[in-house]
């Protein structure tokens, strides 16, 4: 384009030049000629810029993380008029195009179109703009051109991914972990009253030793469920800071549920979406309406932790043996959470979703949880 633009405004040069030492209408028309050429390019890209048409579609319903979608986009000219040369550019921020040749620079004759089918990759749950992102037009003869963002962009609605787990690391085999014992009954455990439970159950031998009240598991209880607490907190209002993290959240908490729900256990996951929420699972069956309410989750900067471990009825963890905490920020009610937890008798685990290693500031952290800390881009399978 440079080379173009400097060989015309040679040209230019000496037009101006030639009228000047030697006149006549030969020289003189080769000075109009040189002096309409940029402006009718300028004109024309001009043109093309208002008349141009762009269609994009994704083969797909539903769009999933990590999974290869069918794409299209048409570039149409419905003109009398050939289009020169029009480039696209792609977002790539979130998504990836499949293959298409290098740098393609599509010329459209009046009437006529093209048609390209490839595919879209998207990294992370949520929506955001896919597809074409930039168009550039230029004129025949490569002396001006436009880049501007797309006018019609495509935004998708995109799912988390479900990763089939076939064991965990950090797995405790769900059963109750340093649960105190009756010292009279060696063989009935115990865990810490809380607001619910009922009053037949409490081992009052085992009260007044500890001091609190304290009310017997029964049998069977310390196997007979999951609990799952997932952070629901926006740390950030730039989307490139909080997709990542959002969608391992997401990713963690439904590979979990369903590795337990494919175990026989049932699960309780309580999170907090401008309130509290707790979804009760039995069975596999049960799994693919909490996969849509979790496609559909929205995380908020007003969903804190403060609130969510605030709200969380400490009587619906009386029949878990386990609680998996998947969180962004080791903030202090979360760890106030899971010591409570651990003192009744559950075995924790703590999924840390960062960038980056946080320090562990509480020195009686590791006596009451497991913890893992979860890359954005680690892979659940090879992490959990």
């Amino acid at each position: 384009m440079l080379r173009n633009r400097l060989t015309v405004l040679i040209l230019f040069i000496l037009s101006v030049a030639a009228i000047s030492f030697y006149g006549g209408p030969v020289t003189y028309g080769f000075f109009f000629f040189m002096l309409s050429v940029p402006l009718i390019s300028a004109a024309y890209t001009v043109l093309v810029y208002y008349r141009y048409r762009i269609y994009q579609e994704v083969g797909a319903k539903n769009i999933v993380v990590d999974t290869p979608t069918d794409f299209y986009f048409t570039l149409q000219n419905e003109d009398f008029y050939s289009f020169s040369g029009i480039k696209v550019e792609f977002f790539s921020d979130f998504s990836n195009i499949g293959e298409l040749e290098s740098n393609p620079e599509y010329e459209l004759s009046p009437g006529a179109g093209v048609k390209k089918q490839t595919t879209v990759l998207c990294k992370y749950r949520g929506e955001y703009e896919i597809g074409i992102k930039n168009v550039i037009i230029q004129d025949y003869l490569r002396l001006f051109s436009i880049n501007f963002k797309n006018r019609e962009t495509l935004r998708a609605i995109v799912k988390p991914r479900l990763v089939i787990l076939d064991s965990l690391s950090t797995d405790p085999a769900f059963v109750l972990r340093d649960a105190p014992f009756n010292p009279s009954n060696p063989d009935i455990p115990v865990r810490e009253y809380v607001i619910g439970d009922d009053i037949k159950n409490i081992n009052w031998k085992v009260s007044a030793h500890t001091g609190k009240p304290q009310v017997r598991i029964k049998t069977g209880e310390e196997t007979s469920g999951v609990a799952i607490i997932t952070d629901s907190c926006r740390y950030s209002s730039n989307a490139f800071e909080y997709l990542p993290g959002e969608n391992k959240v997401l990713e963690i908490t439904i590979a979990l549920a369903h590795y337990c729900l494919d175990k026989g256990m049932s699960v309780s996951v309580h999170t907090y979406e401008n309130m509290p929420k707790k979804y009760l699972l039995q069975g596999i069956v049960s799994f693919e309406n909490f996969y849509e309410a979790m496609s559909d989750f929205t995380f908020g900067a007003s969903n804190t932790s403060a609130k969510l471990f605030s709200t969380i009825e400490r009587a619906s963890f009386s029949s878990c043996s386990t609680a998996f905490m998947v969180v962004q920020k080791l903030s202090e009610e979360t760890l106030l959470f899971a010591k409570e937890l651990n003192k009744n008798g559950i075995a924790v685990v703590i999924y840390h979703v960062c960038d980056e290693a946080e320090s562990k500031e509480n020195t009686d952290f590791d006596k009451n949880a497991v913890y893992k800390r979860v890359g954005y881009e680690d892979r659940i399978k090879e992490v959990l």
